[in-house]
Formats: structure tokens, C-alpha cells, sequence
């Protein structure tokens, strides 16, 4: 396996060492208006060799994912119900749903995920890792106020890079443990072969080194399965003609496979299809803020409507959230908490009339 890790290293160095001596070194870099990345031309000598060290564990990492499965599980994961090998603080972490930033890396590690709308009806993830989790998570966007309430709920550390201006005044009010890459914090790094704004990624490990205890867990009561199970074989839903999303149920391995816009909702390290076990629409008022950025307020703190679909099992129920810090309840329609089938969950967050298509 050692030798395959080789080989996986010195073909991702290449075209770093290939760039290197190709440049011109009398060139002239063009400004960058954003001046929050130094571009390749301007990197110093610490910054290259930052990226020949995440090139490095790239590839590092195919062979992690092989291989932790094979690692002693010893430790419960109160996200997903199981046991995993190696758990880290709880963090979130903001990743782009934008086309050119497809396939996403580590999304298909996550706990928990949730899909949210912004502006221009385009969606990011708020995704929350805690066990097994990836060395890399990317590529990462801005934030806006309800994923940082969602942030708040968790008590997770929170990356991101940047966010809308009032974003940015929340954090320091509602006291966000913040991983901002334009404040400097540590763990980002640039993706050549992407160009930005869908070429910023996390190191994990890096990001929460010397970091303090953190996290609230939820009392979630997983089960092992349930029978006669699907209810559905396919949800579809969709928040614009450029993000269809379909759940196609795998009765072998009983669990949802991803697909987004036809296509398989893959990982961009391993090339797996993303699986989920648990599913929940959250139904959400969401209204414009009337700013020029044409941002969007989410109402997360309230209640609504609520489906799930919980290892191939359908229910009704609803949701509730009474404040920020509190967290959020699912009950099924008689007022029961909802039991999760052991595994991941995937939330998505869709307006109050929005259609989903389920297939018998």
C-alpha cells in the first residue's frame, strides 16, 4: 500500500514541480481584487511548500479512507449512532454547492449535513464532522446569519471564509467559535487546478490543533433499522433547474445513494457516490432581507412542517426550535421524537411550499 502512496504522491507533485520551472520569473502578477490570497506568482517559499504538503496528504488520504474501516471502533459517535475509531472537536464547516466546485471533498464523511438556500437560489452545505472524519473538507464559501445560528446550536467550531456584512457582526455577539480564513486562521490552503472563488479548502487536523472542548450532542435515539422497508424508492426534490436532487434507494446496502442533476453526487478523493441513511425536509419560511446582494433570511428558530424518510422508512411530523442556543427537536406526528437509523443524516432546508416528488 506504501508503494501505491508513492505513486498517488508523485503524480499529484507533478504539476506543481512542471508550474515551478515553466514560470517566468521576470512576470508581472495581476491584482487581485479580493486581496485575501496571495496568487501562485507571489507565494513565498512557505506557502509552496504548504501545498506540496496538502498534495502530499492528498494523496495520503486515498489510502486513510481504504484503510479506517479496518481500525479498531471503540468510540460512539452521538451524531450518527455508531462507533468509529478517532473523533475530533465538533466542527462545521461551510462548503460551495456551486457547479465548478463539484465534486466537493469530504461531504461524504460528514455526520450531518444540511442543504441551504442562498441568494440567487443557489444552495452551500453546512456540514458537521465529529467522527472518522476527513483530513480535507472543501471547497469552502462564506457564511451567512442562520448557519451561524445552526453553528451556535451545535456549539461547533464554525469555517468559513468570510460572510455577509451581517454575518460578520454576529459572530462576535453570539460568541461563534469562528475558523475564518480572511481573519488568518490557520488550516486554509488553495487548489490550483480550481479557480476562485471554489479553490479554498480546510485542513482539519491543522485548523483545530490547541483547540478547546467543544460541542453539544443531541439526544438522538438511533435503531438498528426498520422492516418492509422503502415506503419510497425515490425522493426528488429541487431548488432550481440548476440543482435537481434525487435519493435512489439501494436495497442491498439500505441506504440512499445522491444524485444531483442527473448525475451521481460523488466524492472528489475516493470518486464514491455520496450515500445517506437518514434524510429530513425541513419545511422554513425564508424571505428577502432587501439589501442590494439580494441576500435571504432563513427562519430557522420556530417550527414547521417535517418529513423523513429514516432508513428507507417514511414519516410525517414537525420541527421546533424556541431559541438560538436551544436545539432542534424532530418529532413524528404524534409527538414522539423521531429515532434516526444508525448512520448519516442528511437535512435539507426547502421553503414553505416546496414540492417533493416521492416514487412508490
Amino acid at each position: 500500500m506504501r508503494r501505491n502512496i508513492t505513486f498517488l504522491i508523485i503524480i499529484l507533485l507533478l504539476p506543481v514541480f512542471i508550474v515551478g520551472c515553466g514560470q517566468d520569473s521576470g512576470g508581472t502578477a495581476g491584482t487581485d481584487q479580493t486581496a485575501q490570497h496571495e496568487t501562485v506568482e507571489n507565494q513565498t517559499a512557505k506557502d509552496k511548500k504548504e501545498q506540496l504538503q496538502n498534495a502530499t496528504e492528498k494523496a495520503e488520504e486515498k489510502s486513510q479512507q481504504e484503510t479506517t474501516e479496518e481500525s479498531e471502533k471503540n468510540i460512539y459517535n452521538p451524531l450518527t449512532g455508531e462507533m468509529v475509531s478517532k473523533v475530533q472537536n465538533l466542527t462545521a464547516v461551510m462548503v460551495n454547492n456551486h457547479g465548478k466546485a463539484r465534486p466537493q471533498t469530504g461531504l461524504i464523511d460528514a455526520d450531518i449535513v444540511y442543504e441551504l438556500e442562498m441568494e440567487g437560489l443557489i444552495t452551500r452545505f453546512f456540514a458537521l464532522f465529529y467522527g472518522d472524519p476527513p483530513k480535507h473538507v472543501g471547497p469552502v464559501r462564506s457564511a451567512r446569519p442562520y448557519t451561524l445560528a445552526l453553528a451556535k446550536e451545535w456549539d461547533a467550531y464554525f469555517v468559513h471564509v468570510g460572510g455577509s456584512d451581517e454575518a460578520f457582526a454576529l459572530v462576535e455577539k453570539w460568541g461563534i467559535r469562528d475558523i475564518d480564513d480572511t481573519h488568518g486562521h490557520p488550516g486554509f490552503w488553495l487548489d490550483e487546478t480550481r479557480k476562485r472563488p471554489h479553490n479554498t479548502y480546510i485542513n482539519l487536523e491543522r485548523a483545530l490543533r490547541g483547540k478547546d472542548g467543544n460541542g453539544k450532542f443531541k439526544e438522538w435515539n438511533f435503531v438498528d433499522g426498520y422492516d418492509n422497508v422503502p415506503d419510497y424508492k425515490e425522493i426528488k426534490l429541487k431548488y432550481s433547474k440548476y440543482n435537481r436532487i434525487k435519493y435512489a434507494w439501494d436495497n442491498q446496502e439500505k441506504k440512499y445513494e445522491r444524485y444531483i442533476n442527473g448525475y451521481k453526487h460523488i466524492d472528489r478523493i475516493s470518486g464514491n457516490q455520496i450515500t445517506v441513511k437518514n434524510i429530513i425536509i425541513q419545511y422554513a419560511k425564508h424571505t428577502y432581507s432587501g439589501d442590494k446582494e439580494k441576500h435571504i433570511e432563513i427562519d430557522i428558530i420556530g417550527k414547521g412542517k417535517a418529513e423523513y424518510f429514516l432508513g428507507g422508512k417514511y414519516f410525517e411530523g414537525t420541527w421546533e426550535k424556541k431559541s438560538l442556543a436551544a436545539p432542534t427537536r424532530f418529532y413524528d406526528k404524534d409527538g414522539n421524537h423521531i429515532k434516526p437509523v444508525k448512520g448519516n443524516t442528511w437535512i435539507q432546508v426547502v421553503r414553505k411550499d416546496a414540492e417533493i416528488e416521492k416514487v412508490k
